[in-house]
């Protein structure tokens, strides 16, 4: 398996799944599953930080009870000094019933998936999320599709930086078609791809360094070894 792995995951899983996921997961996420309002949000989150377990877990070659995460400034969650016997670098994201997760051996990456849906006040979130250069790419009937695609891409990079929504959104500038960061906050060799999902959803990826990822679907784990330390 590949330096950079990224793993498209469904998020519907078995009564007697979810009681599984919940046993590997720190008493911290088994606190945050507990804060959810709604059922079906509390099962995607088992499920999305359980499976997350499992395939880091595959990489690192330890169980995925043992792996201990910590949290960036922003929010973003990391191996910690404990559980880092390896330089790999992950992150997360899910919407709805899917989730994308990257895995890389080194250097920083960012990823983003969005369900595409109709956006209540589209104009007002173009205007404060979008370049000018960038809203005039919205044209015809795809308007909330583009506006999700470009926020997938902006959102990616700054999750891969570590910053999320607290950085302005216009303060990353993009280009769709071929994929590409036009202006950053933080310069480097940055590599920007779209995801290739299944229909209504969208989503992007955000790589430091040159490395190509390799794709991989959940029902592929137990198929495929998992990579040597």
């Amino acid at each position: 398996m590949g330096a950079v792995q990224v793993w498209q995951i469904p998020l519907t899983v078995s009564s007697h799944e979810l009681q599984a996921y919940l046993q590997i997961l720190a008493d911290d996420e088994r606190i945050r599953s507990q804060q959810f309002r709604f059922e079906a949000d509390r099962r995607r989150f088992i499920a999305a930080r359980g499976r997350l377990r499992q395939l880091l877990g595959r990489c690192l070659q330890r169980p995925p009870e043992s792996l201990c995460f910590e949290y960036g400034p922003c929010g973003k969650p990391s191996l910690s000094a404990d559980s880092k016997t390896s330089s790999w670098q992950f992150n997360l994201s899910h919407s709805q019933d899917l989730a994308v997760c990257v895995l890389a051996e080194r250097g920083r990456v960012g990823i983003d998936l969005e369900q595409v849906r109709s956006l209540k006040q589209l104009a007002g979130l173009c205007d404060r999320c979008l370049t000018e250069r960038e809203q005039s790419q919205l044209a015809g009937a795809e308007r909330d599709r583009a506006f999700l695609q470009y926020w997938t891409c902006k959102e990616a990079y700054l999750k891969a930086i570590g910053l999320g929504l607290t950085q302005s959104m216009q303060a990353v500038e993009v280009q769709l078609s071929p994929p590409r960061l036009l202006q950053v906050p933080q310069s480097a060799a940055w590599q920007l791809q779209l995801l290739n999902l299944p229909p209504g959803y969208v989503g992007a990826l955000v790589i430091e360094g040159e490395a190509q990822p390799d794709f991989y679907h959940w029902q592929q784990v137990q198929e495929t070894p998992p990579k040597p330390r």
